[in-house]
């Protein structure tokens, strides 16, 4: 009995540690098991007509699906130098997909460049265009140079199985927001409106949007540093293993120390 009894405690524990294990499940595995059921789904509302449905459907696949998955790695290249690799983007990234061919608002890039001039020391802003190098050049005067302007070519492309899916499940222009070890934490289609929005309210329609990516990554990344900062807390108190009364004579020694080199100081310059 004694022996059941301790088998099934070691089977709790094992079972409730492997649990709290993260499975790290790459995005194109996610999207591929998923995309079937939800294109069949969204082809339905689109021929109803139902774009609170096909609104709910996208909204549904990411949180249930996509968030928490882990973006596969791939080559993207800059105008400039070699082929970047996206786990060398070593900050949080704010990853938009898009093509020259598509037409923004006309404040969104403005918005977008305020945002990357105040956050780009926390944040890899990161634009990658499904498009030619001499293409991508046309579109480079218009974003601020703290912005990471990069292309795929899909007929050059190496990492084919991942762009696939990356441009064609999804669609474009689509935001991907990551952590630092590229964790999906949301993806958010880009806001549209009526090309005869003036630019004051594309501004502040396209700003208030892609705030709330940003914020949600600064979130992330306090988060995070706070996590840290209590596990070195931790660490160090595991590491001490004096009890209070030494620790009370270390700190007064630490004190008349401090006070000794301060008098010493004075006496030299007096000297």
């Amino acid at each position: 009995m004694k022996k059941l009894l301790v088998l099934g405690i070691l089977f709790f524990y094992f079972s409730n540690s492997f649990a709290q294990e993260e499975r790290k499940i790459p995005f194109s595995v996610a999207i591929s098991s998923h995309i079937v059921k939800y294109n069949q789904k969204i082809d339905v509302a689109y021929q109803d007509k139902d774009l609170e449905r096909a609104e709910f459907l996208f909204d549904s696949l990411v949180t249930n699906h996509l968030n928490g998955t882990y973006m596969d790695n791939f080559n993207v290249y800059p105008l400039k130098g070699e082929s970047v690799s996206l786990e060398e983007f070593d900050k949080p990234v704010f990853l938009i997909t898009s093509a020259s061919w598509c037409v923004p608002g006309v404040g969104e890039i403005p918005a977008l460049n305020d945002l990357v001039d105040r956050f780009h020391d926390q944040i890899d802003f990161v634009v990658l265009f499904w498009d030619t190098k001499e293409n991508l050049k046309e579109k480079t005067k218009e974003y601020t140079q703290n912005i990471k302007l990069v292309y795929i070519d899909e007929k050059t492309n190496q990492d084919s199985y991942i762009i696939n899916k990356l441009k064609h499940a999804l669609g474009f222009p689509m935001m991907y927001f990551m952590d630092k070890n590229k964790k999906i934490l949301d993806i958010r289609k880009i806001v549209v409106h009526h090309s005869s929005e003036t630019l004051s309210n594309s501004y502040n329609i396209h700003f208030n949007s892609l705030s709330k990516g940003v914020s949600l990554l600064i979130a992330d990344l306090d988060l995070n540093s706070e996590t840290d900062t209590t596990e070195s807390v931790i660490k160090q108190n595991e590491e001490d293993h004096r009890n209070e009364e030494e620790r009370n004579i270390d700190e007064e020694y630490e004190i008349y120390k401090k006070e000794r080199d301060s008098l010493n100081n004075i006496k030299r310059k007096g000297n």
